[in-house]
């Protein structure tokens, strides 16, 4: 049925309804008026009670907390002056102290008495002064069964300077009632002000006068519209001049019923509208009214229909595109405005390189689906710790990874948490070498190096290829950096190390040159930091054995991964399973990488190849060289074969 036609036949049945009021015209008719009237103002006077008391629980929360806290803080400051000089540790001479109790026990009031007050205790949960001497003494710990809210903000407190919060408990009636508390420490103590309030000493009085209000005003409204009803129907009964009047009114309300007819199916629409905007996309309407109504109706379902389908297909897209970018870029990306715009920003950042230790060499004999396996689960494990450190992971260049911490979202811990992953990292190539050695893989090793400069990070490339990155000095330092480390190592540069040196401790202290850097620069080897990561490596010896005889080596050097020529003769005279020490007859640079093969007695080189750098060179009497090699990597089993005494399998 079309509106218009629906409006007509509305009109038709006013008519009618119209004509029959004025038979009911009488003081019937109006005495369940004043009684609706009534039962209106009463519903009324009550929402408005209720609208009161809300906003007014809020304004006197905020004005509680605000009492509680500067009672608090007061205290907090006075009992600091009190207390200086004092010997602390003698609980029982503070309590027999008149005037700290005094400033220790307060009463916190309001307008109308007292509705809380302050005691203080020890940053271990012992109670020093208390309203109640009976708990004096004991530990806030021991009700922890009984007010697990409350002792979960004492125990914040011995950590927080300054913690508030609600928690409820039952009075003495068993009625659950609500508290604010402010707990503040005391300065230059290791004691806690706790400020605790009853929330509801400040509302109750104001509800009585409130609701006292309301009845009045109830009462005074029956007697105003049972005094109009009397001179209404008294009028009525008079004459017939309000007649026409009456019937109008009828004729309105009529009219109001048939309005609701047509305003009741968009006011389901408007409900279905609110829904969807609070992500609620399901929410379907009744296909109700008249055609048009119920055609937009349709049209809202379907609506609700295509924003899911549209949501799925978003987050297929966000979860799909976050396999490629870290998701807090990717967050960064979709959610904010310009994002996509070029540019960047100079930000303040703690940058990881890490790099596997001959990892060239170890794959040159792989078959490509083993390498993919072998590279694949050291990148797993690596990925899911840099990204549980909340890490942004830059780039990976087949072993080598480069991420860094401090955007797109800033962390005031990213020195910390950038070197607490590194160790995380470095920890869990135990676990990656144990599962490639029980399926007969090679062993793998690995050097990070950690930084912290300032970089420019944004989007950088083109219109049609962007990436989010970060370049700077710094980063290239963090490269040179990384060229440094040895297998199992994590060295931090000095900048890190200014920022975490209270949390870390350091095996060594390493002077290098760097090739584009000028001066020399300070790296520090980390074995561990503390609290909150608590991370330790452990600890690995390089005690060298000697050979029986000394052995013939072939050295190559190395660089960028390429062999770039031999040096003179040479003989490993001390060996373990991670260094060697050689005498050379040809100069070496250290720091340089190598290629070791043990020579047979035909002075060919025998199977198998082992990587090393060169960590120190001392020059001898005879013009030769003694050299310290660490290993980057050795095939399993060779170094125990070349220790054996000679004519042994």
């Amino acid at each position: 049925m079309r509106l218009r036609t629906y409006l007509i036949l509305s009109y038709l049945a006013l008519i009618v309804v119209l004509s029959a009021g004025a038979w009911f015209i009488d003081a019937h008719v109006l005495g369940e008026v004043t009684k609706s009237s009534i039962k209106i103002a009463d519903q009324a006077m009550s929402n408005v009670t209720s609208d009161h008391v809300l906003h007014s629980d809020r304004i006197l929360t905020l004005m509680g907390q605000y009492v509680v806290k500067d009672k608090a803080e007061d205290v907090a400051r006075e009992l600091a002056y009190i207390l200086k000089g004092k010997k602390l540790d003698d609980y029982a001479k503070l309590r027999r102290d008149p005037g700290l109790r005094a400033m220790a026990i307060q009463s916190i009031y309001t307008p109308h008495g007292p509705a809380g007050y302050t005691d203080l205790y020890d940053r271990d949960g012992y109670i020093l002064f208390h309203p109640d001497k009976n708990v004096e003494g004991r530990n806030q710990l021991d009700w922890q069964k009984e007010y697990p809210e409350t002792t979960e903000m004492i125990k914040r407190s011995f950590k927080e300077n300054h913690v508030q919060g609600f928690y409820t408990f039952f009075d003495k009636d068993k009625k659950e009632r609500q508290r604010f508390s402010v707990r503040v420490h005391v300065p230059g103590t290791r004691f806690i002000v706790a400020a605790i309030v009853n929330l509801d000493e400040f509302f109750l009085p104001a509800q009585q006068r409130m609701k006292e209000s309301c009845q009045l005003a109830t009462v005074q409204a029956k007697e105003r519209i049972e005094a109009h009803y009397a001179a209404l129907n008294r009028d009525v009964m008079i004459g017939g001049l309000f007649a026409g009047l009456a019937l109008c009114l009828v004729g309105g309300l009529s009219g109001l019923y048939f309005a609701a007819a047509i305003s009741r199916p968009i006011s389901r629409l408007r409900d279905g509208v609110r829904q969807v905007g609070e992500g609620d996309f399901a929410v379907a309407v009744p296909v109700r009214g008249v055609r048009e109504v119920a055609d937009l109706a349709v049209s809202f379902n379907d609506l609700g229909k295509q924003l899911t389908e549209y949501i799925e297909k978003r987050d297929f897209i966000r979860d799909t595109f976050g396999r490629y970018v870290t998701q807090e870029v990717v967050t960064k990306l979709l959610e904010s405005e310009g994002a996509l715009d070029m540019g960047g920003e100079i930000r303040d950042v703690s940058l990881i390189m890490s790099d596997l230790r001959g990892f060239t060499a170890i794959i040159a004999e792989m078959d490509p689906e083993e390498v993919i396996i072998f590279l694949n689960r050291y990148l797993s494990r690596m990925i899911e710790i840099l990204l549980d450190h909340r890490a942004v992971i830059d780039e990976i260049l087949g072993d080598g990874i480069l991420a860094f911490f401090g955007a797109p979202e800033p962390q005031e811990d990213h020195p910390a948490r950038a070197v607490a992953c590194a160790l995380s990292m470095q920890a869990a190539m135990d676990e990656i070498n144990a599962e490639n050695e029980a399926e007969g893989l090679p062993h793998l090793a690995m050097g990070i190096g950690v930084n912290t400069g300032s970089v420019v990070v944004g989007n950088i490339g083109s219109e049609r290829r962007t990436k989010y990155s970060v370049v700077g000095s710094d980063v290239n330092f963090a490269s040179r950096m990384e060229a440094f480390a040895l297998a199992g190592q994590v060295l931090i540069s000095a900048a890190t190390y200014a920022r975490v040196r209270d949390l870390v401790e350091v095996a060594g202290v390493l002077e290098a040159e760097m090739k584009g850097m000028p001066g020399r620069a300070t790296l520090y080897d980390v074995r561990s930091i503390g609290a909150p990561y608590n991370i330790r490596l452990p600890d690995k010896s390089e005690q060298l054995s000697e050979l029986p005889e000394p052995r013939g080596v072939r050295i190559h050097r190395l660089k960028d991964k390429i062999i770039t020529g031999a040096t003179g003769r040479a003989w490993v005279t001390h060996l373990c399973d991670t260094a060697a020490r050689v005498t050379s007859e040809g100069p070496l640079e250290a720091w340089e990488d190598l290629r070791l093969a043990f020579l047979d007695d035909n002075q060919e080189p025998t199977p198998g190849h082992i990587y090393g750098k060169v960590t120190q060179v001392t020059p001898l009497m005879d013009g030769r060289f003694e050299v310290r090699i660490t290993f980057t990597s050795v095939p399993a089993g060779l170094c125990q074969t070349v220790g054996r005494p000679p004519g042994t399998d």
